[in-house]
């Protein structure tokens, strides 16, 4: 037994001599036990930081605090106490992670996540993004092993389990997680232990754990030189994304979610290659037949998922996507990330104040008369769409638009154009391996 552990023991046998012969009312357990819990942790040699709490404690706390826990299986005063203190809010944890934050609203998401450890593990501590209070996406703490490990993940939450997005997120990563024969999916996020929505009785909401992965594209494109990637940069996207698309594809689903803070580096401490990338947010996904001997959009015209600036033609007219529509999303974000901006981007008014209502009367006219993003887009040819940029591009627009509703594209051919395309590249400039953390630290430095 450890030197703090025989304190807390010695401790506990006065204190429970104590409270069996005094009524509550003179002898304050609440109080008591408050003190004991706060005063033992830091005789823990393992850890000197707890971000647990006592209705979860983290492996070390438990251990150090099993005196405390192993006392309320022989009185039930103590026990009582013990129950009423961790429903506190001074019971709720050991220590705070976001001085000065506040959540007023108990039935938002961003309340009800950080009323407990989650799943009696994780302890959220930055808002990713939150949407009408009913869903978010957070950063929290891993104290399955213990508060001083410190591991992050990302936990995508849910009021409801019925939300659209998330039955679709969690479908997405089961298929893509043990689809028969296929194997784990490259270059997607594997769910940290089951891959569903468990639900949290403390929290009230349903929550899917995920890793943390490295910075976004879109992070990365707002550190670069006039937010725009070189062309060895765009192709090694090209070549990437074509081979998520492909594993994807073959699993029966359509990403529908291609946008640059949808693309993430592999993180530092991974055995991830230099330059991997990974495919996030499968919210939108869909499924489609891929046995099916003659598949044929639904008749019926469904709603338009995705981000507008990337999402296909065919997506704006609420046609049933299938592998062509993936491709077509990626086409502008290739475009997008080589040029900096879509053909299709509102006139820019970084000169102009940002509030509407600061906005001058000519530039607010014309956001209001700007044509429909479809129209823009049907309107745009390959040539301004890829200017400056390698034929193969070109020639990838013309292949995706040549194929029909669930047509199986040539990956092979087209991830072909794209290597030879950067092999040319690289031998002319006489660059080394690629390694996205690399550019990502000059970037940062610069």
């Amino acid at each position: 037994m450890s030197d703090g552990s025989w304190f807390v023991s010695t401790v506990l046998s006065q204190i429970l001599i104590r409270s069996l012969s005094m009524p509550s009312s003179v002898f304050p357990l609440d109080r008591l036990i408050y003190h004991v819990y706060l005063t033992c942790l830091p005789f823990n040699p393992g850890s000197t930081k707890h971000l647990c709490s006592p209705g979860a404690p983290c492996i070390l706390a438990r251990a150090f605090l099993s005196p405390v826990l192993d006392l309320r299986l022989v009185a039930s005063s103590w026990n009582t106490a013990v129950l009423a203190f961790q429903q506190t809010k001074r019971g709720a944890f050991f220590e705070q992670v976001e001085d000065g934050v506040y959540y007023p609203h108990p039935w938002h998401i961003n309340t009800r996540i950080r009323k407990a450890v989650l799943l009696s593990r994780y302890r959220v501590f930055y808002t990713i993004a939150s949407e009408d209070g009913s869903r978010g996406v957070f950063l929290a703490y891993d104290l399955g092993e213990g508060c001083a490990a410190g591991r992050q993940v990302v936990i995508k939450a849910w009021v409801e389990n019925s939300d659209f997005e998330c039955q679709r997120e969690v479908a997405a990563y089961r298929a893509l997680s043990a689809s028969a024969g296929l194997g784990p999916c490259k270059g997607v996020p594997t769910p940290v232990g089951l891959p569903q929505a468990q639900h949290d009785p403390m929290c009230d909401l349903y929550a899917l754990v995920l890793p943390k992965l490295g910075p976004t594209l879109e992070d990365l494109r707002a550190l670069l030189p006039d937010g725009r990637f070189d062309l060895r940069m765009v192709l090694v996207v090209a070549i990437q994304m074509i081979d998520r698309y492909q594993s994807i594809h073959a699993r029966g689903l359509i990403h529908n979610g291609m946008k640059p803070a949808n693309i993430c580096l592999a993180p530092r401490d991974s055995s991830d290659p230099p330059g991997m990338l990974y495919c996030i947010d499968f919210g939108f996904t869909t499924e489609l037949d891929v046995h099916a001997e003659s598949p044929l959009p639904s008749p019926h015209r469904i709603d338009a998922i995705g981000n507008r600036r990337f999402m296909s033609v065919f997506a704006h007219h609420g046609i049933s996507q299938s592998q062509r529509d993936d491709l077509e999303s990626l086409a502008y974000l290739l475009s997008y990330l080589f040029h900096g901006q879509l053909p299709w981007d509102p006139p820019s008014t970084s000169t102009s104040p940002t509030r509407s209502s600061s906005m001058s009367p000519e530039n607010r006219k014309n956001q209001q008369q700007q044509p429909h993003v479809w129209r823009l887009k049907t309107a745009t040819s390959a040539s301004v769409l890829f200017r400056d940029m390698d034929d193969c591009f070109t020639e990838f627009w013309r292949d995706l638009k040549g194929l029909g509703h669930a047509e199986m594209p040539d990956y092979a051919k087209i991830r072909g154009r794209f290597v030879r395309c950067l092999d040319q590249v690289e031998r002319n400039s006489g660059q080394g391996e690629f390694g996205w953390l690399d550019v990502w630290d000059r970037a940062s430095a610069s």
